[in-house]
């Protein structure tokens, strides 16, 4: 049987799991878009992506509450290389919540909703949302944000699953604005009247 954890992460514990997560993330983004652009990745971010990643990943994965939260995604058995007892913990995914800050009062962002190929398949994406978007609620935020690239088709189909609808781009995002006509941006309203934080409920 496959047992899942939400860990709530901290740099200072988890920098490698965070940094190995997120360069396999960014690599797949950043390989399509420079594919789509027609240059390398190099010359799209200007460095290596373990480099871009090591730079930023206190600020994007440090947020803890009342501004925020990351978590990391453990799961033991029921996987691919492991067996239903097998007692290995493996790194599945990631995905955080954090304050857009002054310019967005009351707004949440959901960044870096990442389930690694193997673990696909089991639900963990619409998990890790629900828990995303119960802590936004929780810590009294009234819209939760996202942005993904245009190929990300998948993930669409989840956020759109769980209440999120086209919207316009919202200030704080790290999208540059050359960027924008390749990407989508999406939010949804939490409280009284918003659609349910779990989709099952109104299926």
């Amino acid at each position: 049987m496959r047992t899942l954890e939400f860990i709530a992460a901290d740099v200072d514990v988890h920098r490698e799991p965070l940094v190995e997560l997120n360069v396999a993330y960014l690599t797949w983004v950043f390989e399509e878009l420079a594919a789509l652009l027609g240059v390398s990745v190099h010359t799209l971010i200007g460095q290596s992506v373990e480099a871009h990643v090591r730079a930023g990943i206190d600020e994007l994965c440090g947020c803890k509450p009342p501004a925020g939260r990351f978590y990391l995604l453990r799961v033991r058995g029921a996987s691919a290389g492991a067996s239903d007892d097998s007692p290995d913990w493996q790194w599945a995914g990631m995905g955080g919540l954090r304050d857009l800050g002054k310019l967005s009062q009351g707004v949440a962002e959901i960044k870096r909703v990442y389930i690694r190929p193997a673990f696909r398949g089991q639900a963990l994406a619409s998990q890790l949302m629900q828990r995303l978007l119960a802590d936004a609620s929780m810590l009294g935020y009234q819209r939760v944000c996202l942005d993904s690239a245009q190929f990300m088709q998948g993930a669409h189909r989840l956020y759109e699953r769980h209440g999120f609808v086209d919207a316009a781009a919202y200030p704080g995002t790290e999208v540059p604005a050359e960027l924008h006509p390749h990407w989508r941006f999406m939010a949804r309203s939490l409280g009284a009247g918003a659609p349910s934080l779990d989709p099952a409920a109104s299926a």
